[in-house]
């Protein structure tokens, strides 16, 4: 049987690389820097392996540009022999790094599937490379030409045309800006380019034009020396983000060989906020985004990492997620926790300054990092009926925590509760619940929702005395709020100037929202939302809460006109729904609007 071999049309694949591989035409600068990375690299191991140089080669790049036209990037690496070439530039996904006995890429290198040089096709019609390698010491000087139709030609240049290029170990690749792709070729665009991917390479980058000549790139990373200044890794990071920064944090893991700095920001972002970052491989920007590197919760960082070992994907815009990239996450993880846990204990003041800024995240995380709850929940704050409290003067305060699962439900009690001088927290904001929930687990302390008999605990019974005086105009009370599904209860409780306090269930809340609701229903819907008012019992009702301390409440308990009595108890239950912060319904709002013209009729006939 015979076998066939697969034929690629490169003007195809040159579309999928523009259309679906590369996110921009911006990264053929990226995929010349790495060839000429890896064509140093490449060179440095191949005399070491021979013995041809006592130290490594120090390496250069420099791009040559003719303003808005003409790119000449060259490199002193490895170069190319005619074998190569045909081998690793005819065929699409070989590569030059492989080692030839068991087929692998040495991790030393950036570049991984042999497609790179492509990227160039993008901006340019045409692909013209001078190489020279460096395995032979009369090697000649070879001229590549390739085209985007998949056809290329190769030339030896004699001897004398060779010594006109000035050209020794290494490779120069020329391009031709395509018409539409000038902006591509400028000098401002090539060198943010150069800023934007290589600023981290080890070795000079120098751009020339104009004749004039400047190196892009600082040749060294701040936070590997013995010595690291705090400083001057502040003002790199303000360089590359282009702002100041609270502090910064030495990120390090073995796995991946895996070193920079998270840089805290100083303004709140938030939790489901994601960050532009900085990630390297080998000296070269891979992305901006942490996916799977920095740890999701760290949205208050900017962070500057270079990686060795981590593989990148086909794109080189991320790493593949294997056993090493998840050890290295960790590690950056466990790096970020312990300086929290460090600067908690250290430095209070930058701590403070931290947790005010950061603080929605920083309680998220309390909740996600066991080891970090007790440190970050001393911090976290509640509203309460005595304040605003911390996490530690709540579990410090020796009493019961008793929370208001709503907002509605604080509003409602918060008055009565603060004039005892009772606490009462509202746990309506984002993670306060499942942080007091956690406090009480932690520390052992008793927590528990407010309910109808922790209200009740805060009001005395009235005196056998009383209750007689009261039976009656409790009997009317009743019967005046019966409409409503409340009813009347009379009590001593504080402050005495507060003469109701109306207590309500959720049911009976649920009971007022369908009526709410089916006042402005169409007609359609009256038959579900009625099916939903039948299902709530019957016996259900609210409570209004007259408070026989007050003398308004002992005036009314008193009076024996039952129509006068009417007016003034619809007035005052009206009052209770205002005070707990209960929207009205319109009949509600238009009863009180009738007792108070009754009321204000009766004072002028009396004038």
């Amino acid at each position: 049987m015979k076998d066939y071999r697969f034929q690629v049309n490169l003007g195809g694949m040159i579309e999928i690389l523009s259309d679906h591989l590369y996110s921009s035409p911006d990264v053929y600068i990226r995929e010349l820097l790495q060839n000429g990375v890896d064509a140093i690299t490449g060179r440095n191991i191949w005399e070491k392996e021979a013995e041809k140089a006592q130290q490594a080669v120090e390496g250069t790049i420099t791009l040559e540009i003719e303003e808005g036209s003409k790119l000449i990037f060259t490199d002193n690496g490895q170069g190319l022999t005619e074998e190569e070439i045909h081998q690793f530039l005819a065929i699409i996904g070989e590569s030059s790094k492989r080692n030839p006995i068991n087929g692998r890429i040495p991790t030393d290198f950036i570049g991984r599937f042999g497609i790179g040089l492509l990227s160039c096709f993008m901006v340019s019609d045409e692909i013209r490379m001078l190489t020279r390698s460096c395995k032979a010491k009369d090697a000649p000087l070879l001229e590549w030409h390739g085209r985007p139709d998949g056809t290329y030609t190769i030339r030896r240049l004699e001897p004398d045309e060779a010594d006109t290029v000035d050209m020794s170990f290494g490779t120069r690749v020329i391009l031709q800006a395509k018409p539409d792709r000038e902006s591509y070729f400028t000098k401002k665009m090539i060198q943010k380019l150069i800023t934007y991917y290589g600023l981290l390479l080890p070795f000079p980058v120098l751009v020339r034009a104009n004749g004039k000549e400047e190196q892009i790139n600082p040749v060294y990373l701040p936070w590997d020396g013995r010595n690291t200044n705090k400083q001057e890794l502040l003002l790199f990071g303000q360089m590359m983000f282009e702002e100041q920064f609270l502090d910064c944090v030495l990120l390090r893991s073995e796995e991946g060989n895996v070193s920079g700095v998270a840089y805290i920001l100083k303004y709140p972002v938030l939790p489901s906020a994601k960050s532009n970052h900085r990630i390297y491989l080998k000296n070269m920007l891979l992305t901006e985004k942490g996916d799977n590197l920095i740890p999701d919760w760290a949205v208050f960082t900017k962070c500057i990492i270079n990686a060795t070992d981590l593989r990148p994907t086909a794109s080189r815009e991320g790493f593949y997620v294997d056993e090493v990239l998840e050890c290295a996450r960790e590690a950056i993880e466990d790096s970020l926790i312990e300086y929290i846990a460090g600067i908690a204990e250290d430095d209070r003041e930058l701590f403070d300054a931290f947790f005010h800024i950061h603080r929605l995240t920083l309680m998220s995380l309390a909740l996600a990092t066991p080891k970090l709850f007790e440190i970050l929940v001393d911090y976290c704050e509640f509203e309460t009926t005595r304040g605003t409290q911390t996490g530690y003067a709540l579990r410090s305060c020796n009493e019961p925590l008793i929370y208001a699962p709503t907002e509605a439900k604080y509003k409602q009690l918060s008055q009565l509760f603060f004039a005892q001088d009772k606490l009462l927290i509202n746990v309506s904001y984002v993670h306060s619940l499942e942080l007091l929930c956690r406090l009480g687990q932690v520390y052992g302390l008793e927590v528990h929702p407010v309910d109808d008999w922790s209200v009740e605990d805060l009001m005395q019974d009235l005196s056998p005395d009383d209750q007689d005086t009261c039976f009656v105009f409790q009997k009317v009370a009743n019967r005046i709020l019966k409409r409503w599904d409340c009813r009347a209860e009379l009590k001593y409780f504080s402050p005495y100037n507060q003469p109701t306090f109306y207590l309500m269930d959720e049911k009976i809340l649920l009971k007022r929202q369908i009526a709410a609701s089916r006042s402005q229903a169409d007609s359609m819907f009256f038959q579900m939302l009625d099916a939903f008012t039948a299902e709530i019992p019957n016996d259900t009702a609210a409570v209004l809460y007259f408070n026989y301390s007050n003398p308004l409440v002992k005036k009314l308990a008193a009076q024996e006109d039952e129509g006068d009595l009417k007016i003034l108890v619809e007035i005052l239950y009206v009052q209770a729904l205002q005070i707990g912060g209960f929207t009205l319904h319109n009949n509600e709002l238009g009863m009180l609007n009738r007792n108070i013209l009754t009321l204000m009729e009766r004072g002028l006939s009396d004038v």
